[in-house]
């Protein structure tokens, strides 16, 4: 396979080591039929730069426990479908290049607070069909525009049904949602965890 609401709190110290000791899990290397397209290891991205040097999904295992759970909810839907994966475990020094790109917190989260992809604890996800072919949602990664947000309600009836089935679907599965991209989800749990500058491999 193919490759808000800001809460304050005091960022926990950054630590350093292999992704492995720190319980992160290379998506990739598991069994579930997910398809990975890290949109910034390409310069597909609001940027126009590629800001990852590797095109690796990793995630904490708490959240990759998620997103099993997620795949097979979704496999249960009365029109069946999967996921593919636009961003997962973030270095803090690529977090860094982001909000330095678009220093909003209303999109990028402050480096000092530190973002929860940094903590291998949220996952950027869109519904695709199972040759790993998007579904129609609200918008495209990174929109920065109101039709991104979860509570926005001028969207064909479809589009609309399939954006509240991911929200039902990622609740179920453990993870609480932004309000201002459809696409972000942060598995529970994520303020126990550090902030992580881990090189990707």
């Amino acid at each position: 396979m193919k490759r808000c609401f800001w809460i304050l709190f005091l960022a926990l110290p950054l630590s350093a080591g292999p992704l492995e000791d720190a319980n992160l899990i290379d998506v990739q290397s598991t069994d579930l039929p997910v398809f990975v397209n890290l949109r910034y290891a390409t310069d597909n991205n609001f940027t126009k730069k590629r800001i990852y040097s590797s095109e690796k999904c990793y995630l904490h295992k708490e959240a990759l426990a998620g997103l099993k759970k997620a795949v097979e909810l979704a496999a249960q839907e009365k029109e069946p479908f999967t996921f593919c994966l636009w961003d997962c475990y973030r270095p803090q020094g690529e977090h860094k290049k982001l909000w330095q790109a678009f220093p909003n917190p209303s999109y990028v989260a402050m480096p000092k607070r530190g973002s929860r992809h940094s903590r291998g604890m949220a996952i950027d996800l869109t519904p695709c069909d199972f040759n790993g072919t998007p579904l129609p949602m609200p918008t495209d990664f990174d929109n920065f525009t109101v039709r991104a947000h979860m509570d926005y309600q001028k969207l064909p009836a479809d589009i609309f049904s399939r954006r509240e089935t991911l929200k039902k679907i990622m609740t179920a599965a453990g993870f609480t949602y932004t309000r201002t991209e459809w696409w972000h989800f942060d598995k529970t749990g994520w303020k126990n965890k550090p902030l992580l500058n881990i090189p990707l491999p």
